[in-house]
């Protein structure tokens, strides 16, 4: 039982969290807050892929967990939801593309996902340098070219796009 190899009660836990998935919820939450937290807009994108590689690398099973959750799990879709509305703000849409910029944002971040899962998965033998590379010029890059541009102006500017 989770309470006892935490060595606490079981009404200790249950003052905290309503169930397991609110723990997980909460592990998760923290370990992407302190993540994106190190994410400032005018950084390039190989700047935040270094930043989530690093960040992953250092407790991989909490990113890994993540990863391999099932998509349609409650704590996977808020956090999910997270994501999403920490990136829309960077990207506007491209004129000249039929790609909704929402579906453009859904494909960086499913692909990132996938990603990390296939590092964490194969022992992480590439480097976290190697891999904002991948990142940043094999998802981001490709992603830009044919969908979104990035913000220059103000965030403000492009959080109404």
């Amino acid at each position: 039982m989770l309470t006892q190899h935490a060595g606490i009660g079981y009404a200790t836990f249950f003052r905290h969290f309503k169930s397991k998935d609110d723990l997980l919820l909460h592990v998760l939450q923290s370990g992407l807050a302190d993540m994106l937290e190190l994410h400032k807009p005018e950084m390039t994108p190989y700047e935040h892929a270094l930043i989530s590689f690093t960040h992953i690398k250092r407790d991989p099973g909490i990113f890994s967990l993540f990863a391999n959750l099932p998509r349609d799990h409650k704590v996977i879709a808020n956090m999910f939801e997270t994501i999403f509305d920490s990136i829309k703000s960077l990207y506007v849409s491209r004129d000249e593309s039929f790609i909704p910029k929402e579906v453009a944002i859904n494909h960086l971040i499913t692909s990132a996902i996938e990603l990390v899962r296939w590092w964490v998965d194969h022992d992480m033998k590439y480097s976290v340098e190697q891999m904002a590379t991948i990142q940043s010029e094999l998802i981001v890059k490709a992603t830009e070219i044919v969908a979104v541009e990035r913000c220059v102006q103000q965030v403000n500017d492009c959080a109404a796009d």
